[in-house]
C-alpha cells in the first residue's frame, strides 16, 4: 500500500469495554513464512519457527535465512508477482498471463493449480483477505471471490477458479486502500480508503459506507477477541513503530466518527527512519502477534537502493495494564539477514510473510 504521511490525531479509550487478558498458555503452534527474492530463477519459501526465539528487546547479531526454502516459486521477476495466504496455503500469482498458476499447501506440502484471476494485467497488488473459508481479493475496481478447492475424487477434473461478483468497489480501487481488517462477526471487511471507511457484507456482497473516517492502521489489523478490539500498525508519523488498538463498529448502522482508538507504549522498531524500509504485522492467534521489519544494511545506508538487507522478526503479546495502556508482554526477537537476487525487485520494501 502507498505510503502516507499523516499527523498523529487524538485518540479516546473507553475503559468500561476493556478487559485485562493473560496470554493463553496453549494455543496452536503457527510459523512464520517469508517470501525472498534470492533465486536467479524466481522465489523462496523461508520458514521461521518463531517459538525458539529467546526473550529480548533489543535488536540481535543477524543470522542467515533458515535453510533449506521450504518452496520455490520459478517466476519472471519485474512482472509483479503477487503472493496471498488461505487457509494453509500460498498463493504465487503472476500479474501477467491467463495461465494457471501454484498453489502450495504448507501442511500436505502439494501443489495445486488455480486459474489466473482475470487472464488479464493486474494494476497494482490485489488485496486479499480469507473470511469464513473464502479468499476476498480486491482487483482494481471489482471483487473476485475463491470458494473451497475442487474435491480430488470428482469424476471430472476442474480447474480451481475465481468468481467475479457484483460488488463493485464503491468509488475506490486497491491500491487506494489504506488498511483493512475483517469484523468480530467473522463474515464483514473493513476497508479504509479515500478519506473513508467502506464495509463489505460478504454474505450478501454488499457495500456500506461506514462514515468519513479511516482506521488509524497501516496495512491488516486483525480483531482481537481478548482486547476487544482490532489490532495494527499506527499509520500516523507520531505513531511509527508502535501498535494500537481501535474498536470495532457496529455494522448494522453508520458510524458518523471515528471509533475509540489507542495508541501502543512501546517502540517495536528497531531501525530509525534512514535504515526503515517496510514492516509487516502478523496475528499467531490469542493475541500474540510477529513483527518483520525490513530494514538497510548498516553497510548501505545513504545508498540508493540496498541489496544488503536485514529483517528483523519480534513476537510479542498485548494487553492493557492497570493504567488502560497498551503494552506489549513477553518481547522475543531474531535477525535475519539477506541479498536480493535482483535489483529492485517488487519484494525489496514491505515484508511478505504469512502465519499459518
Amino acid at each position: 500500500m502507498p505510503k502516507r504521511q499523516l499527523t498523529l490525531q487524538p485518540c479516546g479509550h473507553n475503559t468500561a469495554k476493556r478487559r485485562t487478558c493473560h496470554h493463553h498458555q496453549q494455543r496452536r503452534r503457527r510459523y512464520v513464512y517469508l517470501i525472498v527474492d534470492d533465486w536467479e530463477r524466481g522465489y523462496s519459501v523461508r520458514k521461521i519457527d518463531v517459538d525458539t526465539f529467546r526473550r529480548s528487546s533489543k535488536a540481535v547479531v543477524p543470522e542467515p535465512l533458515p535453510e533449506p526454502p521450504v518452496v520455490r516459486f520459478e517466476g519472471y521477476h519485474g512482472r509483479l508477482w503477487f503472493f496471498g495466504a488461505h487457509g494453509t496455503n500460498i498463493l504465487a500469482l503472476p500479474a501477467y498471463g491467463t495461465a494457471d498458476f501454484p498453489v502450495y499447501d504448507m501442511e500436505t506440502m502439494g501443489i495445486t493449480l488455480c486459474a489466473h484471476p482475470n487472464g488479464h494485467k493486474i494494476c497494482g497488488p490485489p488485496l486479499m483477505a480469507s473470511i469464513a473459508g473464502k479468499l476476498y481479493m480486491l482487483v482494481e475496481s471489482s471483487l473476485a471471490v475463491l470458494g473451497a478447492r475442487p474435491p480430488p475424487d470428482s469424476d471430472e477434473y476442474r480447474t480451481w477458479a475465481w468468481t467475479f461478483m457484483p460488488a463493485h468497489l464503491p468509488s475506490f480501487q486497491g491500491p487506494d486502500v489504506k488498511s483493512l481488517a475483517v469484523h468480530s462477526d467473522g463474515r464483514t471487511l473493513f476497508v479504509s480508503a479515500k478519506g473513508r471507511t467502506f464495509s463489505l457484507d460478504t454474505g450478501s456482497l454488499k457495500w456500506t459506507c461506514q462514515g468519513n473516517w479511516v482506521m488509524p492502521f497501516n496495512g491488516e489489523a486483525y480483531f482481537d477477541d481478548q482486547l476487544d478490539a482490532w489490532v495494527g500498525l499506527c499509520i500516523y508519523e507520531g505513531g511509527f513503530g508502535h501498535v494500537c488498538s481501535c474498536d470495532t463498529v457496529p455494522v448494522a448502522a453508520e458510524c458518523q466518527t471515528m471509533p475509540a482508538w489507542k495508541l501502543g507504549k512501546d517502540q517495536l522498531f528497531y531501525a530509525d527512519r534512514e535504515r526503515h524500509l517496510g514492516a509487516t504485522l502478523l496475528s499467531m492467534g490469542d493475541s500474540w502477534y510477529c513483527l518483520l521489519e525490513c530494514v538497510w544494511h548498516e553497510d548501505h545506508v545513504g545508498e540508493d537502493y540496498a541489496a544488503h538487507r536485514v529483517y528483523h522478526v519480534t513476537t510479542f503479546g498485548l494487553k492493557y495494564d492497570k493504567d488502560g495502556e497498551l503494552r506489549t508482554t513477553g518481547r522475543k526477537a531474531r535477525s535475519y539477514e539477506m541479498t536480493d537476487a535482483h535489483e529492485l525487485n517488487e519484494l525489496y520494501k514491505r515484508p511478505v510473510a504469512f502465519s499459518i
